[in-house]
């Protein structure tokens, strides 16, 4: 097994919205760089480039970390909805706040055991040498709301990442939402509640 290898293959499709995601040709070498095995849980974040009014909400991102492999390794599947936090910290990242807005999500202080138990589960895997398992880490967005009327044209979003608190977010994709979405369900995106910032 190569929990690394398929590690970076579920980080390389790291917005798994559609093939309409466009991948970075840099995320590529910064992605095979990284060893997800040895991402510290409270180091990582994702930074989205979202169109104005578009938000995110606790739970809209979330983190996927399986591994298929025998007792006592596996199975192992965490689904962990990413807290949102304010986007004004987000060093490599730019936005023209007239039409977009920065926001930043990362594991939840309460969810970070699970992850670090995931993750040591699968180290242990892998120390063993064996090669009759697979794993993956993927981030997905599943849902949003909105502050405001939605216009016409493009809904232009980016996805950058980081695996280390000091580093720059690099880019690993952009999307036009709406080549994913119809206009119909763009139409239905509930409004965002205004106590949730």
């Amino acid at each position: 097994m190569s929990v690394r290898g398929r590690s970076i293959a579920g980080l390389a499709s790291l917005l798994t919205l559609s093939a309409c995601a466009s991948l970075n040709p840099m995320a590529l070498t910064r992605l095979a760089a990284l060893d997800p095995l040895e991402i510290a849980p409270e180091q990582m974040s994702v930074a989205a480039v979202m169109p104005v009014p578009l938000k995110l909400r606790t739970g809209d991102v979330v983190l996927h970390f399986a591994m298929e492999a025998p007792a006592p390794y596996g199975p192992v599947n965490e689904a962990l909805p990413l807290e949102i936090v304010s986007g004004d910290n987000a060093p490599g990242v730019s936005a023209s706040p007239s039409f977009e807005r920065i926001q930043v999500a990362r594991v939840a202080q309460a969810d970070l055991a699970r992850l670090a138990a995931a993750q040591a589960k699968a180290r242990a895997f892998k120390a063993t040498g064996r090669k009759d398992g697979k794993g993956s880490i993927s981030v997905t967005i599943k849902g949003g709301c909105r502050d405001g009327a939605i216009n016409p044209g493009a809904l232009a979003a980016e996805i950058f990442m980081r695996s280390q608190a000091d580093e720059l977010y690099f880019l690993v994709s952009s999307v036009n939402l709406r080549k994913l979405l119809t206009d119909d369900a763009i139409a239905k995106l509930p409004l965002c509640d205004p106590r949730q910032g």
